[in-house]
């Protein structure tokens, strides 16, 4: 499939057969086996969403660039940390993964764009007077300002340090909350730009099926 003029946004369910992603384990890099071995240390559920989360990303860029999805070499930015894909020399669609509870979100654009994506499963529990520093009596409230943050700081690649420390300028990184379908709107998200992106419209997407809805402008 051709590489997105606009923000190509993935839902990928986690809720999968753990066969399917060991046997696909060596289609994954180093860092990747690495990080999913100490998950599964720690909580075997973080493992298999772990692989779920990232061979699904993986078929995914595989589909845009026409690919393999083992031809695909995982890389982290060396300034900015961002993580990503290449296909030997050529570098890949611009990225961004999150994954809640049974679920992730895959953002693409096309190369060299800029891309932040978060999200969280809606719980109570939260003191948000802690978290962002006001309350929040509605948790889906608190949880959509913190996907908006998490966003803005994986567009700008700064870190959540930058971000608590207030210089995080979110006119550069305008950040839109996404209203997702059913049966996934017990989760909150955002997906975030730079300027140049900010009127660019975004398609979600079923990771193997078709569209889900129109594609929408951010505001």
């Amino acid at each position: 499939m051709p590489l997105p003029e606009s923000t190509d946004l993935w839902i990928v369910p986690l809720d999968t057969d753990p066969a399917l992603h060991e046997a696909r384990l060596p289609e994954l890099g180093a860092y990747e086996r690495d990080r999913a071995h100490r998950l599964g240390l720690r909580k075997p559920a973080a493992r298999r969403r772990y692989l779920a989360a990232h061979l699904a990303a993986r078929d995914i860029v595989a589909g845009y660039l026409a690919c393999e999805p083992a031809e695909l070499t995982h890389v982290r930015n060396a300034w900015r940390g961002k993580p990503g894909y290449v296909l030997g020399w050529c570098p890949g669609p611009a990225v961004s993964l999150s994954r809640s509870h049974e679920l992730a979100l895959l953002a693409v654009r096309a190369p060299g764009a800029v891309v932040g994506v978060d999200l969280e499963h809606v719980r109570p529990g939260v003191d948000w007077s802690r978290v962002l520093g006001r309350p929040c009596p509605d948790p889906a409230d608190g949880f959509r300002s913190w996907t908006r943050l998490e966003a803005a700081v994986k567009a700008s690649g700064l870190g959540l340090s930058a971000a608590a420390g207030a210089r995080l300028d979110h006119r550069f990184w305008p950040a839109a909350d996404l209203t997702l379908p059913r049966p996934y709107d017990g989760y909150a998200a955002a997906v975030a730009t730079d300027r140049a992106g900010r009127n660019n419209p975004v398609r979600i997407r079923l990771h193997s099926t078709s569209d889900l809805r129109e594609p929408v402008t951010l505001p």
